[in-house]
């Protein structure tokens, strides 16, 4: 038993990484990447580009499938170390798992998607779609109550973005200026 529990352990940190890595890639794609890409005929890059259109789908499908595999992991780890060390075992499993989680299914990946966005988003991409498809029932029910309680707690309302995109763009440019990417001439 111990030996199958460690392997769903294991597979549940792996699949955690996969959900952290997806998240940060994919909140951190860039658009403009994924059209060009997809004007060279990038299957992957459309499919990014329509995850990110499904943006609330998406992270709700982020967000299932991370905390499903780390709780998962963290009972399974939890009922081990219990068998093994009795009522005391649950302290042990918690610092573990914590350790683990953070490093290996948090940290460590986040860091790897942050450093390659792109390349990670384009990864990821056909995963999370089927990821989505599979919980799509899930994610409907999820929704319908995050926005019931939105509507309760009066938050419901269209996405309204603080800044228009001539905003944005204007923002970019006079960053890129201050981190020495665009002469003043080219700036103006």
């Amino acid at each position: 038993m111990d030996w199958l529990g460690f392997t769903i352990v294991v597979l549940c940190l792996l699949v955690s990484a996969f959900f952290a890595a997806s998240e940060t890639a994919l909140t951190g794609a860039s658009r403009a990447s994924m059209l060009r890409l997809s004007k060279q005929g990038n299957g992957d890059a459309d499919v990014v580009s329509d995850l990110l259109d499904m943006r609330e789908r998406l992270i709700g499908a982020l967000l299932l499938g991370n905390n499903i595999a780390n709780i998962g992991s963290s009972a399974i780890a939890t009922a081990i170390f219990t068998a093994w060390f009795g009522d005391v075992g649950v302290l042990y499993a918690t610092g573990v798992m914590t350790a683990l989680v953070v490093i290996f299914a948090e940290v460590l990946p986040k860091t790897i998607a942050i450093n390659a966005p792109d390349r990670v988003a384009l990864a990821v991409a056909r995963p999370m779609r089927l990821t989505m498809y599979v919980l799509g029932p899930l994610l409907r029910i999820v929704e319908v109550i995050v926005r019931l309680l939105m509507r309760l707690f009066g938050l419901a309302g269209e996405h309204q973005a603080i800044l228009s995109p001539t905003e944005r763009l204007r923002g970019a440019v006079d960053l890129l200026h201050h981190e020495g990417k665009f002469e003043k001439q080219d700036r103006d």
